[in-house]
């Protein structure tokens, strides 16, 4: 049953691709592409729940099933109460005193460091249980629904990517959105990173949509608001190390190449100083003492765990010095860690195969360097800028491979849009790819 009912909730998503028109007429994503990235999507995603099943068994610490058990008894609230069940769902009345009931018969809907105002996992076990009216508790149908969900927003990014992009690398860019393989892996399961794709790559392209047609749209608007919420509520600072690069893309698009990246260097060297002292300038509001509390939260947790994948187990300072030296080693661990000496299992391979293949294409950019391309496109920095900050932030904030390889899946569509435009690359044909150019040259 389980197997019929996931393969119906397929067949609806990818007729519904091929209906709305949202994803129609995106130059190196005809139709029929789209479903083989929308299948393999859901069937890495499936590969996902197998490894937590028969690998990670404990449902303690198996985070696609902690989720979902979590939004399966609050599912269960709705033949008690369905007013409460509303409630719970959609956080509207739901700190009322006597949801205490409920809330406590979940096993993960609080959690240490966590405050009202923040806690990604309640998100995920509300998505959960949203799906649970659909699913009838088969956790392959959440499969199926959250990797609609993360698809849709690939398919936002690329729509975004290609407005600003190089159209004969533009098929390039689709094949790297969607099959790069920590993205296309930990991007495709029942986990917050789903959540994160679908929101992040919505909100970016629902910006893009006021700014580059200069119309205020009431409908736009309230999506952008509301994608804004999403965000703060599962990954801030994705949002807000997104916004200087945007902001400064828009303002000097038109620039040299030597000016864009000066005025990057210069905005965030600026905004690492307010950070600094932010304390003394907002009483309350010291980002420095904040960032080290978060690691230090990640170190005590993966003490707690025992976990065997450990970075490193140093309690991060709350000063500049501290802070930098992270920061700069968080982007070395980030691209190169772990390495292929580091393997020890089938999912740090994966990772480690996946920073081979950086490596790899860092040399191919250095070797088949695009000239023409160099002062075009200024998109591309905006990329280079933001995989910076974000990889510097979660390598300096996570302190396990698990955690650093998921978390910085939001910036891999960034560096590959950076990394092809910055080389020559060949053109996609039919000859090259088989199948696949069969299915470019439908949307040549």
């Amino acid at each position: 049953m389980q197997i019929l009912l996931s393969l119906f909730w397929f067949l609806v998503f990818a007729w519904l691709i091929g209906k709305i028109p949202f994803f129609k007429n995106i130059k190196g994503l005809p139709y029929r592409l789209a479903i083989i990235f929308f299948g393999l999507k859901t069937l890495a995603g499936s590969v996902l729940i197998y490894i937590y099943t028969y690998y990670y068994t404990d449902p303690d610490y198996a985070d696609v099933y902690k989720y979902f058990y979590d939004g399966q008894t609050m599912f269960r609230v709705i033949s008690e109460n369905p007013i409460d069940y509303l409630r719970m769902l959609s956080g509207i009345g739901g700190s009322a005193d006597h949801l205490a009931v409920y809330y406590e018969k979940l096993d993960h809907w609080y959690r240490p460091w966590s405050s009202e105002l923040y806690n990604d996992s309640r998100l995920v076990i509300r998505f959960n249980a949203l799906v649970s009216i659909f699913s009838f508790g088969y956790i392959h149908v959440h499969n199926v629904f959250i990797n609609f969900f993360s698809f849709s927003g690939l398919v936002a990014l690329l729509r975004f990517f290609s407005r600003y992009s190089d159209k004969e690398k533009v098929k390039w860019l689709a094949l790297g959105i969607f099959l790069f393989p920590g993205l296309l892996f930990w991007g495709s399961g029942i986990l917050k990173e789903g959540l994160l794709i679908w929101s992040f790559g919505f909100w970016v392209f629902y910006v893009d949509e006021l700014i580059f047609k200069r119309k205020i749209k009431i409908g736009v608007l309230l999506l952008v608001l509301w994608y804004s919420f999403i965000l703060l509520l599962l990954k801030p600072y994705t949002l807000l190390l997104w916004l200087p690069c945007m902001i400064i893309f828009y303002f000097i698009r038109n620039s040299s190449v030597i000016k864009v990246n000066v005025v990057y260097f210069a905005v965030i060297a600026f905004l690492a100083l307010l950070a600094t002292f932010s304390g003394k300038i907002i009483p309350g509001l010291d980002v420095l003492e904040f960032i080290a509390t978060r690691q230090n939260d990640f170190v005590v947790h993966s003490l707690s765990l025992d976990a065997g994948s450990q970075i490193h187990f140093a309690f991060l300072q709350p000063t500049f010095t501290d802070v930098s030296l992270a920061y700069l080693k968080g982007i070395v661990d980030a691209f190169f860690r772990p390495h292929i000496f580091e393997v020890y299992s089938a999912v740090t391979f994966m990772a480690a195969f996946e920073n081979l293949m950086l490596i790899a294409m860092v040399i191919y950019v250095i070797f088949f360097f695009d000239k023409r391309n160099l002062n075009a496109y200024p998109l591309k920095w905006s990329g280079f800028w933001f995989t910076l900050l974000l990889f510097g932030f979660i390598g300096m904030i996570t302190v396990a491979y698990g955690g650093m390889v998921r978390y910085r899946i939001p910036a891999l569509p960034f560096l590959w849009l950076f990394l092809i435009h910055m080389a020559n690359m060949p053109k996609l044909t039919g000859k090259i790819f088989g199948p696949t150019g069969f299915f470019y040259a439908k949307n040549d």
